[in-house]
């Protein structure tokens, strides 16, 4: 990097300062992208202003974030530059680059056929931990025409406050992500230790109520009140399990189940009501899940051809040992069971033995409906 030059306008000391003070003022990295940019036309009088994030390996741009362009220019330009010609040459050679003339220049090329016409240019790495993490380019200098060396020592320190404003974002970043597990944490600790525990009292002194009376009506409201709590503790445990698994990138299994019963709705009409317990997204590996999802969508599939449901019910529960997927509809019975009534409960059925599995078609406890159950076994 080559040494800042000095500035003796107090005028512009005091704007490259209010610029540094105006980035470091961010914490949201979009945000403080954008502001840098701006802080930059500002302080060396550029028409335009960019920042070209690299992607990971340092050989194009990943980012492009620009101001100065109008709307109509924007949609004009079309795709985004993506590190060639003169945006290259900063890449390859990481340094300060002042051009008088852009059109002059032996790699000016590469710029869409509407890009507005640009003159003088200016250009400046912005480096992280020391390594490059983008490069500035400021061009057509505003009364004058090309940017001076103290325009471009002055690019330079808010470059060097840039990348300490960057290194700042992302370490918050991950203080917050921090944070937010370390909550999650507490949250499912505090559910597991007081939430359940009391509701677990109360459903046993419920039970001790059942017990103690004679009247057949009360004793089977409150047995009624028995099993809401317990399926209140299992819809508690599942979310305990959610708030203890770690953010990965995409969307979990946990996540796909969800997604897969809110698109159900359309369908069939309605929304199935899901149920999850168990270490779901701990326990099961990508293989298994996407064979549970196909399964499921296949059975889901199968009631809107064939039950003429009105209510579905999907559970799925996984321990240490095995997981247990139900399909449970309270439409047309598919016969009881291990009896495979079609090629869409023949598939449900191969992909269970496949890993070691069953599958179990039933008719509903109160003699309607149907319940799937797909079991298979978990690894150690």
């Amino acid at each position: 990097m080559s040494p800042l030059r000095r500035v003796d306008d107090p005028e512009r000391l005091r704007a490259l300062i209010g610029a540094i003070l105006a980035v470091g003022s961010d914490v949201s990295l979009p945000v403080l992208l954008r502001h840098i940019v701006e802080a930059a036309v500002s302080l060396v009088d550029a028409r335009y202003g960019a920042l070209g994030v690299l992607d990971p390996t340092g050989q194009a741009l990943a980012e492009f974030v620009n101001v100065g362009m109008t709307p109509q220019q924007h949609l004009a330009v079309g795709s985004l530059p993506e590190g060639r010609g003169i945006l290259g040459l900063l890449i390859l050679e990481p340094a300060p680059l002042r051009i008088a003339h852009l059109g002059t220049h032996p790699d000016s090329y590469g710029f869409p056929a509407n890009h507005p016409p640009m003159e003088s240019f200016l250009g400046v790495p912005i480096r992280v931990r020391g390594q490059v993490f983008g490069n500035l380019y400021l061009t057509d200098k505003q009364g004058a025409d090309e940017f001076s060396e103290e325009d471009e020592s002055l690019a330079v320190a808010l470059g060097v406050a840039a990348g300490v404003a960057i290194e700042n974002s992302r370490l918050l970043a991950r203080v917050g992500e921090l944070t937010l597990t370390e909550e999650r944490e507490r949250i499912a600790a505090d559910l597991h230790d007081t939430v359940i525990q009391r509701i677990f009292a109360t459903g046993l002194g419920l039970q001790s109520a059942v017990r103690s009376t004679e009247d057949l009506v009360v004793a089977r409201r409150i047995q009624d009140a028995v099993d809401a709590l317990d399926d209140t503790i299992r819809q508690i445990r599942s979310t305990i399990f959610a708030l203890q698994t770690p953010r990965k990138p995409g969307r979990s299994l946990r996540q796909e189940l969800l997604a897969l019963g809110a698109e159900s709705a359309a369908s069939l009409g309605f929304e199935p009501r899901l149920s999850l317990d168990g270490p779901i997204d701990q326990r099961v590996d990508s293989a298994i899940g996407a064979q549970l999802l196909a399964v499921l969508r296949e059975a889901l599939s199968n009631v809107v051809r064939h039950a003429g449901a009105t209510k579905v019910g999907v559970e799925v529960e996984v321990d240490a040992e095995h997981l247990v997927a139900r399909i449970i509809d309270d439409g047309v019975g598919a016969g009881t069971g291990t009896r495979l009534g079609g090629r869409g409960l023949a598939s449900l059925h191969h992909r269970a033995e496949a890993l070691g599995g069953t599958l179990e078609v039933a008719v509903g406890a109160d003699g309607r409906g149907t319940v799937v159950c797909w079991a298979v076994p978990l690894q150690p």
